[in-house]
């Protein structure tokens, strides 16, 4: 039997998705990866679930996994005023789904790369959907998949110093909100992604450079 660990990462093509990947597949031995992108029916759910494969294929990941759960995030009660997603009720399905199949691929981790940007109460409340969860899936089956999130303690300029040090793409990691080919640089994505680029003092390599910045 092959002793080597197979992870499985939430991918929602995604910064933190993209970060969290890259650190699973840093550690040693390294594991069997498989990303796991879930069509939450966010309206930017096609610009994000084109870039999923992308980074699969510069991680050089060849497992790659597609669940269909558009209800999460498709409806208004699931999406809040600025039109960021409604954590409370869709966090733990989704959770479930992944650690669902996680068994069923015979995976033993399922990372989860949420990150609430160093907030005390969210962090605590991330972890506490996360260990119900666990407990959840393991009334039917223990030992179950276990949940990881290895960013959720994390600023967000913490995580894009991280991506710096991992050697991340920038390019392949979406933050709006919104559909298209270019972010619109002005919804809640697009700002909370500008303002971790600004306090690491990083270049988001996604976003146009003006002449003479490389």
């Amino acid at each position: 039997m092959s002793t080597t660990p197979h992870v499985m990462v939430l991918n929602n093509g995604g910064l933190r998705s993209l970060v969290a990947a890259a650190l699973a597949l840093s550690d040693e031995p390294r594991p069997k990866v498989t990303l796991l992108h879930v069509d939450d029916g966010r309206e930017a759910r096609a610009s994000r679930g084109g870039l999923v494969r992308k980074q699969a294929k510069q991680l050089g990941v060849t497992r790659v996994t597609e669940l269909s759960l558009p209800h999460l995030y498709g409806h208004g009660y699931g999406r809040l005023p600025d039109g960021g997603p409604m954590a409370v009720l869709a966090r733990p399905q989704l959770l479930l789904a992944a650690v669902a199949e996680a068994r069923h691929q015979q995976a033993g981790v399922v990372v989860w790369p949420v990150s609430v940007n160093a907030v005390t109460r969210d962090a605590a409340q991330a972890t506490e959907q996360a260990v119900l969860c666990e407990h959840l899936a393991q009334v039917e089956q223990d030992p179950a998949p276990r949940i990881e999130t290895p960013l959720a303690e994390f600023t967000d300029a913490q995580v894009v110093e991280l991506g710096g040090q991992l050697g991340i793409d920038w390019r392949l990691a979406w933050s709006c909100v919104r559909p298209g080919e270019q972010p619109c640089r002005a919804c809640a994505g697009c700002r909370r992604r500008q303002m971790a680029f600004d306090r690491a003092g990083q270049v988001d390599t996604q976003l146009p450079q003006p002449a003479g910045v490389r």
